[in-house]
């Protein structure tokens, strides 16, 4: 007794103190005592929070406002060539979609060719651009053509989740 009394400091006490109401505190909240409702907004940031947790509250911007598979797409736009259809989605805050993209938003809405930024000739200076377009039984269907000829485009962007 007296060799642990000997060791026994205020400092020793406290810390042992801390460390129990530390774990403590843990298993408070891992029983279940901490809900949504005694979490302030905007005190977790996104990135502390689970993969997909926020799934099905993905928003998009009014320029962008059509949704598919965590892509958000505006209306077609009339057929320009390459440079100014990425121009203009630029102009928006948008861009034009990648060949993933463009297979998604043209399998949800049967748009007819649309531009993507996919380049199909390696060539110095690069040529034909990959496009997506929907054939005559509604199948998305990867071409390529000239980045000078007209083609309709749309403009994408990633769905966000809404600020907290």
């Amino acid at each position: 007794m007296r060799r642990l009394r000997k060791h026994l400091s205020f400092a020793n006490v406290m810390s042992v103190i801390a460390v129990c109401v530390a774990l403590g505190g843990g298993a408070y909240a891992a029983a279940g005592k901490l809900s949504g409702k005694s979490i302030k907004n905007g005190t977790i940031s996104k990135k502390k929070l689970k993969a997909n947790v926020l799934k099905g509250l993905d928003t998009c911007p009014s320029g962008a406002p059509n949704y598919t598979q965590g892509i958000c797409y505006g209306a077609l736009n009339g057929a320009v060539d390459w440079d100014l259809a990425v121009r203009d989605c630029a102009t928006k805050g948008l861009r034009v979609p990648d060949l993933g993209e463009g297979l998604l938003v043209t399998n949800k809405t049967t748009l007819p060719y649309i531009w993507t930024t996919d380049v199909a000739d390696f060539s110095s200076p690069p040529g034909p651009r990959v496009i997506v377009r929907t054939d005559d039984s509604g199948f998305s269907r990867i071409a390529v053509t000239a980045k000078t000829n007209a083609t309709a485009y749309v403009c994408v962007i990633n769905a966000t989740n809404p600020p907290s």
